[in-house]
């Protein structure tokens, strides 16, 4: 009985590896990454709770909107908004700040990406308080005007068909350049 049940796996496993079933690699989440990585040397923090990226010139805040900024952790509850509402708030904040903070772009918000990780697939030594959910950028489709442009959060990919009034969170975003 024991032999026959060795004999089993064994032409089991050999069907699996057969049928290609070695080419699901894990792919790890980020935090296993960031162990490693640490804090990326192009990005600047400072004590206000932003981070200047080097590499694009873009200011970050480091809390989704609704959120603060307080000894390296983000305090409070994200806000949730549709598209128009969230570019509102950035211009009520901007105003506030007397700084030109706004919604980033597709382009922008892919840059927070990391590839190769999940879960979320951004940076949370910079970005503490990240949700995974699809974050609202100032963009809509350019199929349908109708519809927003998000990313989602969890793996990093952006689309654009996103109801505008759907509320989601979101990042703000200023230009140094």
């Amino acid at each position: 009985m024991k032999t026959r049940l060795l004999r089993l796996l064994s032409c089991l496993i050999v069907v699996l590896a057969a049928a290609g079933c070695d080419r699901y690699v894990h792919t790890p989440q980020c935090s296993e990454l960031l162990e490693r990585q640490g804090f990326p040397e192009h990005l600047r923090a400072d004590t206000k709770g932003s981070v200047l990226d080097t590499e694009t010139g873009l200011r970050w805040y480091r809390c989704s909107a609704g959120q603060r900024f307080s000894n390296g952790q983000c305090i409070g509850d994200p806000i949730k908004l549709g598209q128009i509402d969230a570019k509102a708030y950035a211009q009520e904040f901007s105003a506030r700040a007397n700084q030109n903070w706004r919604l980033p772009s597709v382009s922008e918000m892919r840059t927070l990406k990391l590839s190769g990780c999940l879960n979320p697939a951004i940076n949370t030594e910079v970005f503490p308080g990240i949700l995974i959910d699809n974050y609202w950028t100032g963009s809509t489709s350019a199929s349908n005007p109708g519809m927003g442009c998000t990313m989602y959060t969890f793996n990093g990919n952006a689309h654009c068909r996103e109801v505008l009034t759907q509320p989601r969170p979101f990042l703000l975003v200023l230009s140094t350049r």
